[in-house]
């Protein structure tokens, strides 16, 4: 089974949440219409009013699935409150501990769960408390990079972890070109997280 099946999109192409001035509603919407999964970026504070309003902004744009991403080492629990109460399609979580309890209690709300890791050990553990996809991040990452092996060194691996699971492995870090475009959409994983072939535009709130 894969992203229709589990994350409910059309194509394994997933837009990274570049940071909350970025990845606005407009961007999102756009990459959902498309068939991809858009991102938004929750706040680095506590923010759930704004944060309503960010994915209410979205639904208005699209009737796509799509999802809000987290880091965990900022202040969330509100945030993450709100989340679930929209019931967003997907809660994507990194920098920080993907608990047992946060998976159920988003599982209650109808949300699925795909943190992203930079170790085997850590995507070990996601796989352990029930989450319904993983990212995958390798050294060559921009932004937020929590781990220290090449994304084809960690890739593989991860894949032969789940691969008698129904969890879909996103890959992401310096993926850039048609080419690596095809490589994580092969046999090492069901899909990538990119912000490269994300194409600037007047939704988007970044320059081209």
């Amino acid at each position: 089974m894969g992203w229709r099946g589990i994350l409910g999109f059309e194509y394994g192409i997933v837009q990274a949440p570049l940071g909350p001035d970025i990845s606005g509603p407009e961007l999102v919407a756009a990459v959902a219409n498309a068939g991809g999964l858009g991102l938004l970026r929750a706040p680095d504070w506590e923010a759930p009013d704004h944060l309503r309003e960010l994915i209410r902004k979205t639904r208005t744009m699209t009737d796509k699935p799509f999802g809000v991403g987290v880091i965990l080492a900022f202040p969330h629990k509100e945030n993450i409150r709100a989340i679930l109460d929209e019931k967003v399609a997907v809660l994507q979580l990194y920098w920080g501990e993907c608990s047992e309890d946060l998976v159920l209690e988003a599982h209650q709300a109808g949300v699925k769960v795909v943190p992203q890791v930079g170790s085997f050990e850590e995507a070990k553990k996601a796989v352990d408390v029930g989450v319904d996809a993983i990212m995958v991040q390798g050294v060559e990452a921009g932004g937020h990079v929590i781990g220290q092996d090449s994304l084809f060194t960690l890739l593989p691996r991860v894949v032969d972890l789940v691969h008698n699971r129904d969890i879909p492995v996103i890959a992401t870090g310096g993926i850039v070109g048609r080419a690596w475009l095809c490589s994580c959409s092969g046999p090492w994983s069901t899909g990538c997280c990119t912000r490269h072939e994300v194409p600037c535009n007047r939704g988007e709130l970044c320059s081209p």
